[in-house]
């Protein structure tokens, strides 16, 4: 029942990308996070958007992911950067194809609104880990900032759906918090790191065309009426109230990690 991201392999990281000093900074939380010689492991790994700085940097890492276009995609981009293969495992999140305490951290970072069962999911991160381990909960997006034109399209976009009755954009895990809440009840103890913030430019109109391309995993569960109602809404709506749609605007974001210790 978790969403597989086959589909996103060629596009997901030109839309969902972070730039290449901010994905070196969140390396450095995560190795700031995890003992020298941990071995770790990412939950929904993908394109290796975070672990492919962890891999360049020769730690000890296996990747697991539902989408095998999305690990092959991984390995080209380790190929390209002229490093060995990523070790990675095609699995579920909710019955992860490896033994008991067999890792020291486990990374997770925006997957676990796609799993419908995440809290089984997280129960398996936690059979994993290692005695004294760490699961590191992340989020981080290039179009989802708390201001800025992605953040404030985005957000009309789901009240337009809503009001269609497109249903939750989650199928899992509302935020964060639900997660760290859901670990902390299975024994650990939770610290906040200090988040990796940058300031880019953004436009109403690059927004837009993501949207309207449906690369978002939420729009491909929605009906194409809904889809197509809510797109045209809001391309009115934008058009009415920024007549240059193309012009660019300063929008600061942030790569947050939070730290439960077992």
């Amino acid at each position: 029942m978790s969403i597989d991201f086959d589909r996103a392999a060629g596009y997901y990281d030109e839309t969902r990308g972070i730039p290449p000093e901010v994905e070196e900074q969140a390396a450095d939380r995560v190795e700031a996070a995890v003992e020298p010689a941990g071995r770790l492991l990412e939950v929904g790994v993908g394109t290796g958007r975070v672990s492919l700085p962890l891999h360049r940097r020769g730690r000890d890492l296996v990747g697991v992911d539902l989408s095998g276009p999305m690990l092959d995609r991984y390995r080209a981009k380790a190929a390209a950067a002229g490093l060995p293969p990523p070790v990675v495992l095609r699995g579920d999140a909710t019955r992860l194809p490896l033994r008991d305490g067999c890792v020291d951290a486990v990374l997770e970072v925006h997957v676990l609104h796609l799993v419908p069962d995440w809290e089984l999911a997280l129960a398996e991160a936690r059979r994993v880990l290692a005695p004294g381990g760490v699961v590191l909960i992340g989020r981080g997006s290039s179009h989802r900032g708390k201001e800025g034109p992605g953040g404030e399209t985005m957000r009309r976009f789901d009240e337009l759906v809503r009001a269609l009755g497109g249903g939750p954009r989650a199928v899992g895990a509302g935020d964060d918090s639900e997660k760290v809440a859901a670990l902390v009840a299975l024994g650990g103890t939770a610290e906040p790191l200090e988040p990796v913030a940058w300031e880019q430019q953004e436009s109403y109109g690059h927004t837009l065309a993501i949207i309207e391309r449906r690369v978002f995993s939420h729009t491909w569960r929605l009906p194409d009426e809904v889809f197509e109602t809510a797109t045209r809404r809001l391309r009115a709506e934008l058009e009415a109230d920024h007549p240059d749609l193309d012009r660019p605007v300063p929008a600061t974001h942030e790569f947050t990690l939070t730290a439960v210790r077992f």
